[in-house]
């Protein structure tokens, strides 16, 4: 008898969505076995999922591809309690009298809202808005790079900025993500975004990425950094199992925020 995925391929994608968005990755073979349809209609059905932007296509199988980045002043407006949740526990993690970079980005600038006022600190940022909370702090050291702000990116990533990077070592940096994956690492969706990125993370001695659930074990267009160049990897309290565990034993600490207070 004809199983009803396989009759219905239009069905069959949608679970395989939710699969990908449970998990972040699917393997052809495992879903060949369970909707009991050949992998060569899995594969029809990955491309299709591909050039709809759900997955990125792998051998053997898909990763999920991460929603595109909307602009920085609309992403500071979203979900402005969990990203406080993971700005806090990320902010914990710095000590007095470090030099440190804080990239561009929304869970960045609450990282930025996150640090204490009483910690003596050296901070160099490429987002405008980061540095205006920067200098709230009354023990901080504050220095902006210059340069084009890029609206997607909510800072400067041009070459200008990059050149300005050869001048720096910092103790540790706090490394925008636009997706984060067990085997791709960091990855970014624009080119110059990512160059702008691997230049900060060669100038650092810790990368620190703080990433919300769905950036979780998807990847973007332009790789970044691996995860065993991350130092650690700061997720949300009620991050998914099934997207989580693949980090442990690839990322060297990975610390879980507290809950997001409602």
């Amino acid at each position: 008898m004809t199983s009803t995925h396989e009759a219905f391929p239009g069905e069959r994608q949608q679970l395989i969505s939710e699969r990908l968005a449970r998990y972040g990755r699917v393997i052809a073979a495992d879903l060949a076995s369970e909707f009991n349809v050949s992998e060569h209609s899995i594969r029809r059905d990955l491309g299709a999922l591909a050039a709809a932007g759900v997955c990125k296509r792998v051998y053997g199988g898909a990763i999920l591809l991460p929603a595109a980045e909307r602009p920085m002043d609309v992403r500071v407006r979203q979900d402005p309690a969990r990203k406080g949740s993971l700005g806090q526990a990320a902010a914990s993690l710095l000590r007095a009298g470090q030099h440190v970079f804080i990239d561009a980005g929304s869970t960045n600038l609450a990282i930025a809202c996150a640090i204490d006022p009483g910690l003596r600190l050296t901070v160099a940022t490429n987002s405008p808005l980061i540095a205006v909370q920067l200098m709230k702090l009354p023990c901080a050291e504050v220095i902006l790079l210059g340069g084009r702000v890029n609206p997607v990116a909510g800072g400067v990533i041009g070459v200008t900025a990059v050149q300005q990077l050869r001048q720096f070592s910092f103790d540790l940096c706090f490394l925008g993500a636009c997706a984060i994956d067990p085997d791709n690492g960091v990855t970014a969706f624009g080119l110059d975004d990512a160059e702008f990125k691997r230049a900060v993370a060669a100038a650092s001695g810790q990368l620190v990425t703080a990433v919300t659930n769905e950036k979780l074990s998807s990847v973007a267009h332009y790789q970044v950094a691996s995860c065993e160049e991350v130092t650690a990897l700061v997720v949300e309290h009620d991050a998914p199992r099934e997207r989580l565990e693949p980090f442990f034993g690839r990322v060297s600490n990975v610390v879980t925020a507290m809950g997001a207070q409602r």
